[in-house]
């Protein structure tokens, strides 16, 4: 089928906040989407995000029930609280639309599996907006994994400090939630193989200002026997971010000054005299609201009849069991199987 015989997919986007983003994709893209409502509890937030995006004031819904009869919509972008994702998706599929997500998709793997199996059962396709494994210099690290360009992985970290200035609100465990999910999800991208076991856990540390957990920790187990440590923390005084493998012929750095999601820098070293030089990043798109359209554009193709992406619900699932299984770790001790 030709692009230019695909209609707009119709879409309506929950949660005003981060919401806003993803309405800015669509607006963007007016040959994939018609922007069709925008729906949001909070009725002065709502306002001032229609005023703020200069959308008609009748594309506004403080019920989301609503929107969903009344729209004509095709699909649904949830933007709201991780702890409201369950109920609002199984909305959206009951009622024959296919879903984006924010991440994460659900808080445990069981109603993800549950909600896939769901939406394939009905012909819906479910898409996570996991955006940052699509940065330049995280494609160009799976490239040169997928390639074992030098060798098998062996060993090697993730170090993400993130100077966020004040805890997430909403749910215990908000930092894995709100941030860790983003660094399980790129570095199971990079790396490009199957997560079989986790050791970690979940914490305050000790002079920390925020009442819930703010750092996690962990050691990831790869199919290969590969094992990677992830240290995740939004309680940074200062931004930063490193992901580094150790392979058979040579060390692949990926570093973040500004932090996860900034500037990139690919830095290779095969020789221990020589130490690491910096090498180029293979060109693409760059930029958060441009990874937003791609995820958007991915989701479009898939419901048009084009391939499965990365981020579907389905492929999703080994993040939310691999950050299930942190906290399952951090509770009893010891290491856990990642099964999915």
């Amino acid at each position: 089928m030709s692009q230019e015989s695909i209609s707009p997919l119709r879409m309506i986007v929950v949660g005003s906040g981060r919401g806003k983003s993803h309405a800015r994709s669509f607006l963007a893209r007016p040959d994939r989407f018609e922007l069709v409502g925008l729906v949001d509890i909070d009725e002065p937030r709502l306002k001032a995000a229609i005023s703020d995006l200069e959308l008609p004031g009748h594309l506004a819904y403080t019920s989301y029930p609503e929107a969903l009869e009344r729209s004509d919509c095709d699909g649904v972008v949830i933007a709201t609280w991780a702890r409201t994702h369950d109920e609002l998706v199984e909305e959206a599929i009951e009622a024959g639309k296919h879903v984006m997500v924010e991440k994460p998709f659900t808080l445990e793997l069981a109603p993800a599996k549950r909600l896939t199996e769901m939406a394939e059962a009905r012909g819906l396709k479910i898409v996570v907006t996991q955006q940052w494994r699509y940065l330049p210099g995280q494609r160009t690290v799976r490239r040169l994994m997928t390639e074992e360009a030098y060798g098998e992985p062996q060993t090697g970290h993730m170090f993400t400090y993130k100077a966020r200035g004040a805890e997430y609100p909403d749910s215990e465990h908000s930092q894995l939630w709100q941030m860790t999910v983003h660094e399980i999800d790129s570095l199971i991208a990079m790396v490009n193989r199957r997560v079989v076991e986790v050791f970690g856990h979940s914490y305050r540390p000790p002079a920390t200002t925020w009442n819930r957990e703010s750092t996690a920790t962990a050691e990831i187990t790869f199919d290969n026997g590969a094992r990677f440590v992830i240290v995740s923390t939004s309680d940074a005084r200062v931004n930063s971010s490193e992901f580094r493998a150790e392979c058979e012929r040579g060390a692949i750095v990926l570093q973040g000054p500004r932090g996860f999601g900034g500037q990139e820098i690919l830095l290779i070293g095969t020789d221990r005299e020589t130490g690491l030089s910096e090498a180029q990043i293979d060109p693409d798109f760059t930029g958060s609201r441009q990874l937003d359209q791609h995820v958007a554009s991915t989701f479009a193709d898939w419901v048009n009849g084009g391939p499965e992406p990365e981020t579907s619900g389905r492929n999703n699932l080994p993040v939310l069991a691999t950050l299930n299984a942190v906290i399952e770790s951090g509770e009893s001790g010891r290491a856990v199987r990642v099964e999915v």
